[in-house]
């Protein structure tokens, strides 16, 4: 169980990457076909939307994260959350509350069906 568990906070990570969120074929593969997001700014977007978006950022954004925590829904489904946060001048900022489900897919692989993050209040 923490195997796999090690393995989607991975994933999740490397959808954090800047180098990784411009790269079309990681993010097809990571995404699920009906992946949907409701972003931190409460807008919602589908897989093409996501995968756009992050194609055509033009800034440089860190994003750091902490405090992990899985739990299985069933066997081919997993909930994964944690915060989020960039660094400004060394002081956490845009902090976000982070929750993903994570389904095994027909060829048994793992991808990123649903993703929300939330502003902590004071962020």
């Amino acid at each position: 169980m923490k195997i796999l568990f090690d393995k989607l906070i991975e994933k999740e990570k490397t959808l954090h990457s800047e180098t990784n969120r411009k790269n079309t074929d990681i993010l097809v593969n990571l995404l699920h076909d009906d992946f949907i997001e409701i972003c931190r700014s409460g807008v919602s977007v589908n897989k093409m939307e996501t995968i756009n978006s992050l194609t055509l950022e033009n800034c440089r954004i860190n994003i750091y994260s902490e405090n992990y925590h899985c739990s299985y829904l069933n066997n081919d489904t997993v909930l994964l959350t944690y915060i989020s946060y960039q660094l400004e001048n060394k002081k956490k900022i845009k902090i976000t509350y982070r929750s993903s489900i994570w389904i095994k897919n027909k060829e048994h692989h793992w991808q990123l069906r649903f993703h929300q993050g939330t502003a902590k209040n004071d962020a």
